[in-house]
């Protein structure tokens, strides 16, 4: 459980909140650490999914630090299928004005994160006491996914509501289910073909903090309703999927192409064909994004995407699926979600999910285009450990595979040689396997050698002391799960000399996955009830250090070997004839990709009894 995952994963909650996929209530809400007087919410459903969403809310500046959040907020919508219409803005001022947002106050422009177009809203003259006052209509001409509607709404119990209302208006001829957390209902009623839900919460007590956790959009600790026509998950996949496996076609295109990739690649057996149609996908097909959103739920054409060599998650999937079945293989799509939630809600909901990967059956791998850095077989980090949502032969329960413990690896070497002046050079040799080499492989890709140059030089810049350096590295194009690379060093004043002094055994360029990066633990903060997203690893620094005839050793470290049932941490270290080697071993047997709190205190307390031995320093003369 490496370090850098200790951080816990905050599923954060907003007003009106539905994971970025409901794009006009999402960004809509006001700032989190709120004092919301009145929240309304109010959808009008058509037999076709297309709707009618109405929102108002009030917010108080009871205290100066709501003064900024109460004086600004946005709608974020789809300028193609969504058209906004504002009822009502002003700020409600303590003495019972109303100053009314002038023209200025909105922005309508693109953002460019979303894809989607932003309209900004700044209250006027907000000071405390005053009340930022909104309403507005949202009405969407085309459904998420057609004949049906779905919405999860989500309130964090740390701010402070008055009164809030939720309402879902669908035609009875809709079949539909929900689920309210904390919420009470209000209202059920069936009258001239409709059907009408309302449901009322209030939470004037806020709490002062909630553990962050990875369970999904069923968000246990958050006020919230979820509503859906999905009868099951496997029905939300197959809403999906009807309209995307149709673009799946095998075009003489894309059979011309599949011919062409296997020919050049000289694979036969089934699993070699998958790979290197997955290694062209993969390297050849830009990734764009956002995947899924409003008016983007069906892929393009497969010809069109392989002329304009650019697609989202579902372009890539829907290309890849028709290149294997020009060969013959059997394939399907899934969709996933590729952030932080581990579980599906118990209501199907289309929010729920933002990636679609592909899933060969006969040879049991689901495969992710959109990472120009995985190799065949694995997984980006992301996509490993999520519930899946099959297109053909949808399972409940079924996840995409975690990193088996011990395949994420480093390896690094370095060769140090230190001259009677101080200054010092050599080599650091880095070998990577598993999540470890597609990181290294993402971050180096790219990078020049004037650019490799920059970052040795950079690298002893932060320590305050002045290097140069190159490096050599493997060829970044050929996806496989291992990949390493080759610096070499100068270092004008390393230590100085003649001493006495000291110096600290630590990588001397950057390394993925270094030893201080699982002893770090030891000084996270651990918080009751929090799950974070975790990994296994296995780190191994060797160091040979040449040092001169005027630098003597006072004091060798000791051996150092602790042991637990998922961790383990040895360090060993020789001198002889003016040669110091230190080998530090830390491997980490956590089993990804959720962890409790109870296993990161664990954690941080093995990392701790670790911490004296890998800060320690040799000391010279």
């Amino acid at each position: 459980m490496k370090s850098n995952h200790l951080q816990a994963m905050v599923l954060v909650g907003t007003l009106a909140m539905s994971s970025g996929l409901w794009a006009a209530e999402a960004a809509s809400a006001p700032s989190p650490t709120s004092r919301v007087t009145h929240y309304a919410v109010s959808y009008t459903v058509n037999p076709d999914g297309t709707y009618l969403e109405d929102r108002a809310w009030s917010m108080a500046a009871s205290t100066p630090e709501l003064v900024a959040g109460a004086s600004r907020t946005s709608v974020s919508y789809d300028r193609q299928l969504q058209k906004v219409k504002v009822i009502e803005a002003y700020t409600r001022k303590a003495d019972g004005r109303r100053l009314k947002v002038p023209k200025s106050g909105f922005k309508d422009a693109p953002d460019a994160t979303s894809g989607q177009q932003d309209l900004g809203i700044e209250f006027p003259n907000v000071e405390v006491g005053d009340t930022a006052v909104l309403a507005y209509r949202v009405t969407t001409r085309k459904p998420w996914l057609a004949g049906h509607f779905s919405i999860n709404e989500s309130f964090p119990k740390t701010d402070s509501y008055g009164d809030v209302r939720i309402k879902v208006d669908v035609p009875v001829s809709m079949w539909s289910q929900d689920q309210a957390r904390d919420f009470r209902e209000v209202r059920r009623s069936e009258k001239a073909g409709r059907k009408v839900v309302e449901w009322a919460w209030r939470n004037e007590q806020p709490l002062k903090s909630a553990p962050p956790r990875l369970s999904g959009h069923e968000q246990e600790d958050e006020a919230g309703v979820l509503f859906s026509t999905f009868r099951s998950q496997g029905d939300l996949a197959k809403a999906y999927g009807g309209p995307a496996q149709a673009k799946a076609i095998v075009t003489p295109k894309v059979r011309q192409l599949a011919d062409q990739i296997t020919q050049d690649s000289q694979a036969k057996a089934p699993a070699e064909v998958a790979k290197a149609l997955y290694e062209w996908v993969t390297l050849n097909i830009a990734t764009t994004a956002p995947c899924l959103r409003l008016g983007s739920m069906v892929p393009r054409d497969v010809d069109v995407v392989l002329t304009q060599r650019t697609g989202d998650c579902k372009d890539h999937a829907t290309v890849l699926q028709a290149l294997l079945k020009a060969k013959g293989i059997a394939s399907t799509q899934a969709l996933i979600n590729a952030g932080t939630a581990y579980a599906l809600p118990k209501v199907p909901v289309v929010s729920a999910v933002n990636q679609v990967i592909n899933h060969i059956p006969s040879l049991n791998l689901f495969l992710d285009t959109t990472s120009d850095s995985v190799p065949f077989g694995m997984l980006p980090f992301g996509d490993e450990g999520k519930p899946v949502l099959l297109v053909d032969g949808h399972q409940d329960g079924l996840k995409t595979p975690v990193s088996p413990v011990g395949f994420n690896q480093q390896i690094m070497k370095t060769e140090v040689i230190v001259q009677p002046d101080g200054s010092a050079s050599g080599t650091v040799d880095v070998a990577l396997r598993g999540l470890f080499a597609v990181n290294a492989r993402m971050r180096l890709r790219q990078l020049t050698q004037v650019q490799a140059a920059n970052m040795v030089k950079t690298f002893f810049e932060s320590g305050g002391q002045k290097g140069s350096g190159s490096m050599v590295k493997d060829n970044a194009r050929a996806l496989r799960d291992t990949y390493g690379y080759r610096t070499q060093f100068k270092v004008d004043q390393w230590v100085k000399l003649p001493g006495p002094g000291s110096f600290a055994i630590t990588p001397m360029f950057y390394s993925e996955s270094p030893v201080a990066d699982y002893v770090a633990a030891a000084s996270q903060p651990v918080t009751e009830g929090a799950e974070t997203s975790c990994s296994s690893g296995h780190s191994i620094e060797e160091y040979r250090y040449q040092l001169p005839a005027n630098m003597t050793i006072e004091q060798v470290p000791k051996d150092v070997k602790l042991d637990s049932d998922k961790l383990s941490y040895s360090a060993t270290y020789q001198f002889k004839d003016q040669v110091l080697t230190v080998k530090r071993v830390f491997d980490d047997r956590t089993v990804g990709n959720v962890c409790t709190a109870a296993h990161a205190q664990v954690y941080k307390d093995f990392a701790a009894q670790a911490v004296p031995d890998s800060t320690t320093k040799v000391v010279f003369k």
